[in-house]
């Protein structure tokens, strides 16, 4: 992955949205550049994609801005697989109670209202951590009917 792309990044401040470029880059290390509309220059590398996204972010933060990218999403979070198979590139939208279903790219447009800081992020998914999961019903009977088929199978 080495295509620019264009990202949002909101001022704070002034809730003004602004196009900036990222240029992500995983050979050899994974390592993200952000250029904003006036030139400035935030690079940042880490083991995967969300480490680096991650610590650009703490770039910009003391700024007033906030990428408006799923990778800045609160509730956001790649799993320890995910991040060994996508290099960080792939997240689960994390429900409070819930198992993670839904997958999304990290530099794909999240909305404002979803976004906050790298801080904000963290004690989101502490507290996901910590609260009981549940299954929902239709997880449940998947997961059942899955197992029967398995038995059947290999019987």
């Amino acid at each position: 992955m080495t295509a620019d792309l264009h990202i949002g990044a909101l001022n704070i401040h002034t809730a003004q949205e602004e196009e900036w470029k990222l240029q992500p880059k995983e050979e050899p290390t994974f390592e993200i550049k952000l250029v904003s509309p006036n030139g400035a220059i935030w690079t940042a590398a880490g083991e995967d994609f969300f480490e680096a996204l991650k610590s650009v972010r703490l770039q910009i933060e003391p700024l007033s801005y906030l990428l408006l990218c799923n990778g800045a999403r609160v509730d956001a979070h790649p799993s320890g697989m995910l991040r060994d198979m996508t290099g960080g590139s792939a997240l689960y939208i994390l429900k409070m109670k819930r198992v993670p279903r839904e997958r999304v790219f990290i530099f794909d447009r999240a909305e404002a209202d979803a976004v906050g800081t790298v801080a904000d992020q963290r004690d989101f998914y502490q507290a996901w951590l910590g609260a009981p999961k549940r299954w929902r019903l239709t997880d449940r009977a998947r997961d059942a009917a899955s197992e029967v088929w398995i038995r059947w199978r290999d019987r």
